[in-house]
């Protein structure tokens, strides 16, 4: 047996090298944009559950360096869990799919996590930086214990059974709200919206003279110029591009050394029993916030397997993707160590599709794309150097993958397609990706009733509906 031999999935009978690097350089170029992206985002939510914390609206030196240590932090572990999740992917599973933190689950537990479990600890009196430390520590932890669910699961059949039980209209629905949720945090992040006067959001006219709006409007041309082109590494090329720009306006300061040691200071091994003590203390506090983060996390997986297996003719004789239960245990694997290096959920990238279409067949393809990932990880001043300018446009244009699965709704049945709408406007309206979750659960359950379709309704659907419902009756003022 040669090494590529474990590299080669069942149905593969022989490897092209040539078509399978250039698969997998061509896989790193498209998603290779998360790097810059993830630090930006849950530094963000980091930086607005700080504030909140603080009392105040804008941070002082000290507290700036400290939002600026938790980038580092997160960029690093960004790559540890791209890097980690891949090569196993392409040694173990021995397919062309690549994994890095997921951009739904990191704009969830960046903007809607640490956030809500900041205001706990507050309530709970944990005062000032110490609430937003933890919150965003205990979030991580949830994404640990929620990787050993998924592994668990996973090995147990029961992952599959229950994405089966859920209708996948609303699953579908809650994967488009998502998308909106992204594209909104993209528009604000570029200074194009701000909250109105008598409405809730208005366009913000002063970014007609606004450097960084203006950049990041010239950004958003330049990817859409790509993407239509479809050109390899559009968001990088973009990203890299506005950043390069906005050194010499003096919107972008380098950092004194592009190269550092990787700084773990997201991880949550080094303070791994205070964590999980404040993780059951949390929890039990928000439940359904963490239940929102563990179903966001859990019905990731297979939708993309199936996609990108079907896409690649990665599929066995039953038309069932080769090799799923390995790839299910790696998706586990991957949010587990990507967890414990301090960054977000890590997920299978349907930017693969862009190696499978290169040629990407085998674990070969992913091989490659991990250790570009792993060369990245010396790099976290580079990647925490990106301003929000630059990433905003990525963002805004990511939410149109989302956008594109609205084909897949079935609009002739009303009790699915209505929850399904719910999700998708109630998510980026409210700001809350869990409240979104929330109310289209408990509207499906409602919709299916009143139609006198009760029997449709599984049980998994009934006591996701009863938890949210408890967790908004919670949430009124008290009468007292």
């Amino acid at each position: 047996m040669t090494f590529l031999d474990l590299l080669r999935p069942p149905t593969v009978v022989t490897i092209n090298t040539r078509s399978e690097v250039i698969a997998g350089l061509t896989t790193f170029l498209t998603m290779a944009y998360i790097l810059f992206v993830n630090p930006a985002i849950v530094g963000s939510g980091f930086e607005l559950a700080l504030t909140h914390a603080l009392g105040t609206s804008s941070l002082s030196p000290q507290y700036q360096a400290l939002v600026y240590t938790v980038k580092l932090g997160i960029a690093a572990g960004t790559a540890i869990a791209a890097a980690f999740g891949t090569l196993l992917m392409a040694f173990f599973a021995r397919l062309p799919f690549a994994m890095a933190p997921g951009m739904g689950e990191n704009s969830f537990i960046a903007f809607s996590v640490i956030p809500a479990f900041t205001t706990t600890l507050l309530n709970i009196g944990v005062l000032g930086p110490r609430a937003a430390e933890i919150a965003l520590m205990v979030a991580l932890t949830a994404v640990f214990i929620d990787g050993l669910i998924f592994l668990f699961t996973a090995w147990s059949g029961i992952r599959e059974r229950i994405i089966k039980s859920i209708s996948p209209n609303l699953a579908v629905g809650i994967s488009v709200g998502i998308g909106l949720f992204i594209t909104f945090i993209g528009l604000s992040l570029g200074g194009f919206v701000k909250p109105g006067v008598g409405t809730p959001v208005t366009f913000n006219v002063e970014a007609f003279r606004t450097p960084s709006s203006i950049l990041a409007f010239i950004g958003l041309m330049l990817a859409i110029a790509l993407y239509i082109y479809r050109v390899p590494g559009a968001f990088l090329i973009t990203i890299i591009a506005l950043t390069l720009v906005g050194i010499p306006l003096g919107l972008v300061t380098p950092p004194p050394s592009l190269v550092q040691l990787p700084t773990l200071s997201t991880s949550i091994i080094p303070n791994f029993p205070e964590n999980i003590m404040w993780w059951i203390k949390l929890v039990s506090l928000a439940f359904p916030v963490a239940l929102s983060l563990w179903m966001i996390e859990f019905f990731d997986g297979i939708g993309t397997i199936v996609g990108l297996s079907n896409r690649a003719g990665l599929v066995d004789a039953r038309g069932r993707p080769v090799n799923i239960e390995r790839a299910l245990y790696t998706d586990a694997m991957g949010t587990i160590v990507g967890a414990l290096a301090g960054t977000t959920t890590t997920v299978i990238y349907v930017e693969s599709a862009a190696g499978i279409e290169s040629g990407g067949r085998t674990g070969l393809t992913s091989l490659v794309t991990g250790l570009l990932f792993l060369a990245f990880l010396p790099l976290g001043p580079l990647a925490v150097m990106v301003p929000s300018f630059a990433t905003a446009p990525v963002l805004i244009l990511v939410g149109l993958m989302f956008i594109s699965l609205i084909p897949k709704l079935n609009f002739s049945d009303l009790t699915e397609a209505i929850p399904a709408f719910v999700a998708i406007i109630s998510i980026p309206l409210t700001y809350s990706i869990a409240t979104g979750i929330g109310l289209a659960f408990i509207t499906y359950t409602l919709t299916k009733i009143i139609a006198g379709r009760f029997r449709e309704i599984s049980v998994t659907t009934i006591i996701i509906t009863l938890i949210f419902t408890i967790y908004f009756i919670a949430m009124l003022p008290s009468l007292h």
